[in-house]
């Protein structure tokens, strides 16, 4: 199964696509840049902040947890968050899940699908993955 990410709303997009790696489909997720996350903008980019630049450990940040700031790796964690927590499981079921930036040059073959009821309407604040790993000091 290949999703179309591009101006859908990210956390019901993870959500799919975890249910989809439940039952054991192979999924594709391209243009994972242009997905939106729904929410004022700026609390939305403290709440990342904090996990990103904030140390969590005493002794010597560099040796706290490490988080993501290129868009696919974000919600990539998102559906990881969304697996059963058996790690075993987890482990086996994230495998079956590939995001992309963007669409990649050699795309495999098959069917692009878009969820049209999970779009975003545009209609409230948001801000986008892309947006989002580049106010974080992403780089890819």
């Amino acid at each position: 199964m290949i999703v179309d990410g591009k101006n859908l709303i990210a956390g019901r997009l993870a959500s799919r696509v975890a249910k989809a790696a439940v039952k054991g489909e192979q999924v594709i997720v391209i243009n994972a840049e242009d997905t939106v996350i729904v929410g004022n903008k700026e609390s939305t980019l403290k709440k990342f902040y904090t996990k990103t630049h904030e140390a969590r450990v005493l002794s010597n940040p560099h040796y706290g947890p490490k988080y993501d700031r290129i868009p696919s790796k974000i919600l990539r964690r998102m559906v990881k968050g969304m697996l059963p927590k058996r790690s075993r499981t987890k482990e086996k079921l994230i495998k079956l899940v590939t995001i992309y930036n963007s669409t990649p040059k050699l795309m495999p073959k098959g069917e692009i699908i878009t969820f049209k009821e999970i779009e975003f309407d545009g209609n409230k604040n948001h801000i986008t993955l892309k947006e989002l790993g580049t106010l974080l000091g992403g780089k890819w």
